[in-house]
């Protein structure tokens, strides 16, 4: 497993099975969720299912998601605890491995930056980041919060001919070039 990637306020770890209660918490606030068409969890099983996804994916392909927590919380800039967390994982589309990258942070801190400084760690890792492929993202049409995300991370909408995965209505893919 990858050590921790950290930045000027961030420290990014693989996640493990011991961050379930925190990211069970994130992933069931319904203010996480206010702009995307995904739900949030009801039930800490449901993360639990995910985050088992999550830690194979790191077994298997040496990459995947990592929590984003504060390096200096004591500072007072950040606060403790579990900030969000991001990542690139593999995605098998028309037999095409592509990496798809995800990023949910929490509401006591959109808009302060986190989720740009650690997505640009990770995309520019040498060992977990896109590594010169393409980075796919699918996020719902309506989120203009992970759409200004993504596009100051280099990503673009998909040309129209381009189907986006999953095929839920009102989801667009966007691109981030090789």
């Amino acid at each position: 497993m990858s050590p921790p990637v950290r930045t000027a306020r961030l420290q990014l770890a693989p996640v493990v099975e011991g961050d379930l209660e925190e990211l069970f918490a994130l992933h069931a606030d319904p203010r996480a969720f206010t702009e995307d068409l995904t739900e949030p969890l009801t039930g800490r099983e449901q993360m639990r299912w995910v985050l088992a996804q999550w830690i194979e994916h790191w077994a298997q392909h040496g990459a995947g998601y990592l929590t984003v927590r504060s390096r200096e919380p004591s500072r007072g800039t950040l606060p403790s605890g579990l900030l969000g967390v991001v990542g690139l994982a593999p995605l098998e589309v028309d037999a095409h491995a592509d990496l798809s990258a995800y990023w949910r942070v929490s509401p006591g801190v959109s808009g302060r930056g986190v989720a740009t400084e650690a997505m640009h760690a990770v995309l520019g890792h040498p060992e977990i980041g896109a590594r010169g492929r393409e980075v796919l993202a699918v996020t719902a049409a309506g989120n203009a919060a992970s759409r200004a995300l993504a596009a100051r991370l280099g990503f673009a909408l998909a040309p129209a001919s381009r189907p986006v995965p999953g095929g839920r209505e009102g989801d667009v893919l966007l691109i981030r070039p090789a």
